[in-house]
């Protein structure tokens, strides 16, 4: 129960809601491992609120996305296949939908998170999960992977950096800059620290560590592949600015031992989408 106790403590359902979002499930590699040291130094306040504020109105340009990818999955005691295609819908800003399918077409899964609502379909079987975000252990032997997969979205859309600046530390290092978020004093669920890595010349998010008290690593995510994303109505992008994804998410869970790789073959951001993609009735 011990791995059970460190995931629910990553899982601040605030930020959860206000972040989220992607694609599959799955997870699991092994071991606590301690973060290796990196050499950084202090960022004067004025530069590190000028990054965040670039990041956060960089994340508030999407207001809807849709995306198709392939999973490969890594772990023992897996429910589902170990290599899926899926689909995920995102409209800001806390509707997702996320579907996996196996190669021949047919649904593994069907997620939604509306808000504080969630609801989950498998195949097999005949009626829903559904519940509410601070309950999310009816999910069973699928909380981790859905919960995990949610976290590779928030990476993806770049959902990370909290509102409140006073909870986010921002140090330099060679060619990347480092913010640290410590867990919100005010918030009653517990929270580990996260360090994000950002690379100094496109300011792209291209590590995501939760971290323990300890300073050894709970889940790490790393990104790669940046591309170009196409939409009939997204914000122009510029040449100094360009409005690039990861096509490559990588998610790996080192206390439950297992990882996920989504590769995505298409995204396309700011196309109208149906809400009723997003609604549980009827689901």
């Amino acid at each position: 129960m011990m791995a059970m106790t460190h995931v629910a403590q990553f899982v601040s359902i605030q930020s959860f809601v206000r972040l989220l979002g992607l694609g599959i499930f799955l997870v699991f590699l092994a071991s606590c491992a301690a973060i290796p040291e990196r050499t950084t130094s202090p960022v004067p306040g004025q530069t590190s609120a000028r990054i965040i504020e670039t990041l956060q109105e960089r994340e508030s340009r999407i207001l809807t996305l849709k995306g198709l990818f392939h999973a490969e999955i890594d772990g023992k005691g897996m429910p589902f296949a170990q290599s899926l295609h899926g689909s995920i819908f995102y409209h800001r800003p806390d509707h997702y939908r996320i579907k996996g399918f196996t190669r021949f077409g047919g649904l593994v899964f069907d997620f939604i998170l509306s808000g504080q609502l969630y609801a989950l379909r498998v195949q097999d079987q005949a009626q829903p999960v559904i519940g509410e975000m601070d309950n999310f252990q009816r999910l069973g032997e699928l909380r981790l992977p859905v919960l995990l997969s949610v976290r590779a979205v928030e990476v993806l859309l770049g959902k990370l950096l909290p509102r409140d600046k006073g909870l986010v530390a921002v140090e330099q290092g060679e060619d990347f800059y480092q913010f640290t978020i410590s867990p919100d004093p005010g918030s009653s669920t517990p929270t580990l620290i996260q360090h994000i890595l950002v690379n100094q010349e496109l300011l792209q998010v291209r590590q995501l560590e939760y971290v323990d008290p300890r300073g050894e690593a709970v889940v790490s995510i790393h990104t790669s592949d940046f591309r170009p994303v196409r939409g009939p109505t997204s914000v122009e992008s510029t040449e100094s600015d360009p409005m690039l994804m990861p096509f490559t998410v990588r998610v790996e869970d080192h206390v439950e031992a297992g990882k996920i790789t989504l590769e995505f073959q298409e995204i396309i951001a700011n196309e109208k989408l149906d809400q009723r993609l997003f609604t549980l009735t009827g689901f």
